[in-house]
């Protein structure tokens, strides 16, 4: 009689926490896929690549509570964070809130804009996505740009730093100005003429929206 207490009160408890934790994102229960994965994508205050161009690295972003069940959120409260990348102004948040029809479900095909703080190390930073300030997944995203500096335009001081990089022996900081990706599946790259072909078409004309 003890026991079936127990084991009644028991799964009355369980019954409670799966009540309670209904609708709280649950890390690991979701969960967060990069097509193509490792990325590169090139990003610039005005535009640049997309997930989905030239290449497809669209990112599916599935959100669940502890119970596997899907979570309704809107898509500013999903977003990507790269310690070596300094997003415009909103940020890089879903496509999409995870309300019906699609339940649970968003992703990122947009076009990221932004730069990176100056000597950042954009070989080696990934990519967390976020999903009410808690992280579902880290995935082998980088990011290259014109924006050297981060400080939302491609311009003068950025064209210092390129320069500064031009033909030089590659280091993980340098890596940042390699704008062709050369090798995107193992970025191993320096910063050379086509390089500058792509920097100069960004130079005064690509600033923050």
């Amino acid at each position: 009689m003890l026991m079936t207490r127990l084991v009644l009160t028991a799964m009355a408890l369980l019954a409670v926490a799966s009540v309670a934790n209904a609708g709280i994102v649950d890390p690991a229960m979701s969960s967060a896929t990069l097509n193509g994965s490792p990325a590169i994508l090139l990003i610039a205050p005005g535009g640049a690549n997309s997930f989905v161009f030239p290449n497809n690295h669209t990112i599916d972003v599935y959100v669940n509570d502890s119970g596997g069940n899907p979570v309704e959120i809107v898509a500013t409260d999903i977003w990507l964070d790269n310690n070596a990348a300094a997003p415009c102004a909103g940020g890089w948040v879903a496509d999409s809130s995870t309300y019906a029809p699609d339940p649970g479900h968003t992703t990122f095909t947009g076009t990221p804009r932004g730069g990176t703080p100056g000597a950042a190390n954009c070989r080696d930073a990934t990519t967390d996505v976020v999903a009410v300030g808690q992280v579902i997944e880290t995935l082998n995203l980088r990011f290259v740009t014109p924006d050297l500096n981060g400080d939302g335009s491609a311009s003068l001081p950025d064209f210092a730093i390129f320069a500064s990089f031009f033909n030089q022996p590659c280091s993980d900081t340098r890596w940042c100005g390699n704008m062709d990706k050369s090798g995107e599946n193992e970025p191993l790259a320096c910063v050379t003429l086509p390089d500058f072909a792509i920097f100069a078409s960004y130079f005064n004309n690509s600033s923050c929206p």
